[in-house]
């Protein structure tokens, strides 16, 4: 539970980080209106180096998905698997 927690916390912590440079202007890829040629392309680059961030965070994000998968998988097992009562012989 804790780990889905911390998953949940970085998602918000980083969804408010892009919205305040997003309000700020900071974020290079906001538009193309009134650019030359040159600064088009300065954006596009940018655009790229997103994609590659947003790619390293998709990967991180699944690896931790499946760790945690993994942890639980044993306890899934044994949750489907119906309890075996010891068995008395009663004469």
């Amino acid at each position: 539970m804790a780990m889905w927690l911390r998953l949940a916390g970085a998602l918000i912590i980083t969804a408010a980080v892009m919205a305040a440079l997003d309000y700020f202007g900071l974020r290079p890829g906001a538009g193309f209106g009134g650019r030359s040629p040159e600064d088009v392309q300065h954006t596009m680059d940018g655009r790229v180096r997103e994609l590659f961030w947003f790619a390293v965070f998709a990967f991180v994000m699944m690896m931790s998905v499946v760790a945690a998968v993994r942890r639980w998988s044993g306890q899934l097992k044994r949750a489907m698997v119906p309890a075996t009562s010891p068995r008395r012989d009663v004469p």
